[in-house]
């Protein structure tokens, strides 16, 4: 990955980090640990965030994570019942 495109991701992250937060969405991140985190965002800074786990290893938990390190980050979906 050139560094353009890790600039235009993180970029991207923050920007999602942002709306996230504003909305209140639940969310589910994966980092280059391997780590997995089911949390709500509290706090969005220039270079990274912090969290809250809802469910998981670290439930209840407040994490911070680099936007540098993350893999996957999108909105948790709560699988419905009976599916």
């Amino acid at each position: 990955m050139d560094k353009e495109n890790l600039k235009q991701k993180i970029e991207r992250f923050k920007a999602k980090a942002k709306i996230f937060l504003a909305e209140n969405l639940k969310t589910f991140i994966e980092d280059i640990n391997g780590d997995y985190y089911f949390c709500k965002i509290l706090k969005v800074n220039d270079n990274y965030f912090v969290v809250k786990s809802f469910a998981g290893k670290r439930m209840r938990e407040m994490d911070r994570i680099f936007f540098v390190d993350i893999i996957r980050f999108e909105e948790y979906e709560e699988l419905e019942e009976g599916k």
